[in-house]
């Protein structure tokens, strides 16, 4: 009885079964891919800072600087 239920359902579920995979696999290579893209601008970021010329050569105007671009 409960072999003829698992063979009934093999043959009905069977040919799903290739695009489900494939569906999850799809999903799980978007969110990595969704994830490193994320990673690569914030790299990007973190370089374009740690690179960024802010210095105006004595801390008189870098202070005046930094005053300027707060707004106050």
């Amino acid at each position: 009885m409960i072999w003829g239920v698992l063979s009934l359902l093999a043959r009905v579920l069977g040919p799903f079964l290739p695009f489900l995979a494939t569906w999850v696999a799809a999903k799980r290579d978007a969110r990595l891919k969704a994830r490193n893209d994320a990673l690569e601008a914030d790299k990007a970021a973190n370089e374009r800072i740690n690179h960024a010329d802010v210095s105006r050569g004595n801390a008189d105007a870098d202070r005046e600087w930094l005053r300027k671009r707060s707004g106050k």
